[in-house]
């Protein structure tokens, strides 16, 4: 489904409700982690055995005046850093609201896979385009996010990226 982002470094780790997500996290052996702009795919495994689902896509960094801004700790610290809780509204850390997640949708493992974007490439937008080929093929946002957003002024970048991805699904959309 994702085929233009096997081309970017990358990794992925499990993590199980019992797990401490933050050492996970800092057992990441890539250089560039901790200073690196990107997006990460989180892969739940429901406890009924059935096969494992999208639960969540997420982004690390930004363009802003043509120049890469990473996070403040890259996107190892975005992985176990704050998310909102939707129940609550509360910013929670991950490693608090991950498990908690996990209970309420029956999921017994997660995987979590990432991608180093590059300095080439808006994490945003790769995100954004990895949410909108989900809800093309699942016709559905992943569970674990709540909204597809754009800022309008990443719209002519957004759709450069697709025609130079050749993400077919995608060009179909934009041309019509």
């Amino acid at each position: 489904m994702f085929e233009f982002i096997k081309k970017y470094s990358n990794g992925s780790f499990s993590f199980g409700i019992e797990d401490n997500l933050k050492a996970k996290c800092m057992e990441i052996q890539y250089e560039n982690i901790d200073k690196c702009c990107g997006v990460y795919i989180v892969y739940g495994y429901p406890k009924d055995k059935g096969d494992k689902e999208i639960v969540y896509i997420g982004s690390s960094g930004h363009f802003e005046d043509n120049r890469l801004i990473p996070r403040k700790g890259g996107l190892r610290r975005r992985l176990y850093g704050r998310q909102k809780d939707d129940l609550s509204g509360e910013l929670v850390f991950r490693s608090i609201l991950w498990p908690r997640l996990m209970q309420r949708n029956s999921i017994h493992k997660l995987e979590i896979c990432w991608y180093d974007t590059g300095k080439e490439h808006n994490p945003l937008i790769v995100e954004f385009c990895l949410i909108l080929t989900h809800i093309i093929c699942r016709k559905r946002l992943p569970v674990w996010n709540n909204e597809l957003k754009l800022d309008g002024r990443s719209k002519n970048d957004f759709e450069q990226f697709v025609k130079e991805q050749n993400i077919t699904s995608l060009i179909t959309a934009i041309n019509q």
